[in-house]
């Protein structure tokens, strides 16, 4: 096997690292006494994940689990602080780690989301100033039609 570098540029290695390292780390966080929100997003990421797995050719499965993995991070700084007195340490030890882990994890996806071929563009979501082309249906283009031998003529029969 080759060094780490290589491995990480493996088709879907880092997705499945990502999954299995917060899986790890989420399940450990949840042994403590926690509130409903960790587990309500922490289970929209795992699943958004799996299904990043699944969809190995299409980019919003990675985008989906890129944007959450990226919310993330600020809903694990509230969730660590409101439940930091009420928990054990165990569980907050895993929550800060994991925590500390998400900014690594977004760059991954990020690079698979890349890899994938897509790309954040601002005008995809915002609207822009730039006018699109479009064709305009209530004037249609009148085209010459083609003449083919490729095959008989199906209005000559009727």
């Amino acid at each position: 096997m080759g060094n780490l570098g290589e491995l990480m540029e493996s088709a879907f290695v880092r997705v499945k690292l990502v999954a299995f390292v917060h899986f790890l780390f989420i399940a450990n966080g949840m042994l403590g006494q926690i509130n409903g929100a960790y587990e309500f997003y922490n289970f929209l990421f795992i699943i958004s994940m799996f299904w990043t797995m699944h969809s190995k050719d299409s980019i919003e499965p990675v985008q989906t689990a890129l944007i959450i993995d990226a919310s993330s991070i600020f809903f694990d700084i509230v969730c660590i602080v409101v439940m930091f007195y009420t928990s054990n340490g165990w569980a907050i030890t895993f929550q800060i780690i994991n925590l500390l882990i998400r900014p690594i994890s977004v760059i991954l996806l990020y690079r698979e989301f890349n890899a994938r071929g897509g790309n954040m563009q601002t005008g995809s979501v915002f609207p822009t100033t730039q006018q699109r082309s479009y064709q305009d249906i209530d004037r249609p283009v009148q085209t010459e039609p083609t003449t083919s031998s490729a095959g008989p003529n199906v209005a000559s029969i009727f």
